[in-house]
């Protein structure tokens, strides 16, 4: 039997029981009224806005991986497999310029398991394992599969946060919050062969379902979750205080959904017993790290690291080595507002006049200048702040452990490497997001510059310049 929820500030009255859809107010004439006739339904508008986000993504990757100039592949990956092989048919233009990066990894993963280098133990199983078994379904390439795979999730993503969100707030914060995720401008990983997607459904349908006191589905999903990556077992904290506000200290009550619950626990435990079967060893996921450049720091020496560099000692393998871990360059942005030009931003070296031997051209600048990776860091830290004093407290539970865990880990590559993309998962930060964009021209204005740096992100992306 489940318990009502305190009432916060900011958030309608909480409950774990399942809520009456609230009333939709007038819809009105016009383009108004066709927009409202949309939000009306459950599904119809979560797909509009998975197809809005879908378009400027997919146009934006396929344009500039076909006209555009690309940068070398990545460094660690070619080191480990050889240059990535060009796809098959007209899969190439549309999936090429998104299985980048990290989708090339999954792809070697679900060809040849994890018997190869070191580096791949990084990678948690469950985008592997689909695309692998899609690949022997279906006869499509891997990386296809892993391509419909998330977009799929994607969309599911969005029907199902459009379920979870107006439990606790109104219909206009779930659509804001919806437009939010999706013209977010790391939104981009939400369609590439990344994780991102997978998990922010399983992440959202697990706490739907825990919400509502499900306790089975939502320890299943969970476990998919904890299967995805590695931040899944975190969803453990938001889970113990639903747990806790359904049934208290009854421990009584406790059985045996709290074995349910706990599901999210056997994650880590049958990834590290499928890189045995691989021969590593079963904790090779957390040892991984040092070859990533991952060191161990407090959060403020992490911060000094982005801002001002550092020097970070790495345990690799039981060998420590010392790496400079340079900070935040702007010279992309000084060298902008000095020369603006289309040469500038487009040349594959720097205009004559402009010498910089850290970065090969104004676009490799902007990529390792690490600008993004604070600027987001700072952003989603700012949010979760404001969300605890508007959020359930659940939702900032979700939120925190995913925020400080990476700060703990700096890498002497990226200090505050992959920010930028872990935060998009966080949905109750675009809630926050949500109520603070209250004016339509101020939505309109933060929509317009989020989409712009969308599409410019996403033509980093498919050149193989690095983003998150």
């Amino acid at each position: 039997m489940s318990h009502a929820f305190a009432a916060r500030p900011g958030a309608a009255s909480q409950q774990t029981e399942p809520v009456t859809v609230k009333q939709q107010p007038a819809r009105g004439s016009g383009i108004a009224g066709f927009y409202n006739s949309i939000a009306a339904h459950r599904f119809i508008f979560p797909t509009v806005v998975f197809l809005v986000h879908f378009l400027i993504v997919q146009v934006a990757a396929t344009v500039a991986y076909v006209y555009a100039t690309s940068a070398k592949s990545s460094g660690p990956y070619e080191g480990a497999l050889g240059p990535p092989k060009d796809m098959t048919g007209f899969w190439e233009n549309l999936v090429g310029p998104l299985r980048l990066w990290d989708g090339l990894w999954y792809k070697q993963i679900a060809e040849h398991f994890y018997k190869f280098g070191d580096a791949n133990a990084a990678f948690w199983p469950l985008l592997p394992w689909v695309m692998r078994y899609g690949h022997n379904a279906t006869g499509l390439e891997y990386e296809v599969v892993g391509y419909l795979f998330v977009n799929l999730c994607f969309l599911a993503a969005l029907i199902v946060l459009y379920q979870l969100i107006p439990i606790d707030f109104s219909n206009a914060i779930a659509r804001r919050t919806l437009w939010g995720i999706a013209l977010f401008p790391t939104s981009l990983f939400f369609t590439a062969v990344y994780t991102e997607a997978p998990f922010l459904l399983f992440a959202a349908l697990c706490l739907l379902c825990a919400r509502k006191g499900q306790w089975g589905a939502a320890g299943v999903v969970g476990l998919l979750a904890a299967l995805t990556r590695s931040q899944g077992i975190m969803l453990l904290a938001p889970m113990a205080v639903l747990f806790l506000n359904q049934y208290k200290f009854n421990i009584r009550k406790w059985f045996p959904n709290i074995f349910l619950a706990a599901l999210p626990l056997l994650g880590p435990v049958i990834f590290g017993w499928r890189l045995e079967k691989n021969g590593y060893s079963w904790r090779a996921f957390i040892d991984v790290q040092g070859q990533w450049n991952r060191a161990s720091a407090m959060p403020w020496k992490t911060f000094e690291c982005a801002t001002r560099g550092c020097t970070l000692i790495v345990d690799a393998y039981g060998e420590k080595k010392a790496y400079l871990a340079r900070g935040d360059d702007w010279t992309w942005l000084h060298e902008l507002i000095k020369h603006p030009s289309w040469d500038l931003i487009s040349g594959t070296t720097w205009p004559a006049g402009i010498v910089h031997p850290q970065f090969a051209n104004w676009r490799d600048a902007v990529a390792r200048g690490d600008t993004l990776e604070l600027v987001s860091t700072v952003l989603f830290i700012g949010l979760a702040i404001f969300g605890l004093f508007k959020l359930p407290l659940w939702m900032s539970a979700f939120v925190w452990p995913p925020l400080i865990v990476p700060l703990f880990q700096p890498s002497s590559v990226h200090p505050l490497m992959s920010m930028p993309r872990f935060g998009i998962v966080l949905f109750p930060l675009f809630i926050v997001l949500a109520m603070l964009l209250k004016g339509t021209w101020l939505r309109i204005a933060a929509s317009g510059v989020s989409i712009i740096l969308l599409v410019l992100l996403t033509m980093q992306f498919a050149n193989w310049y690095w983003v998150s």
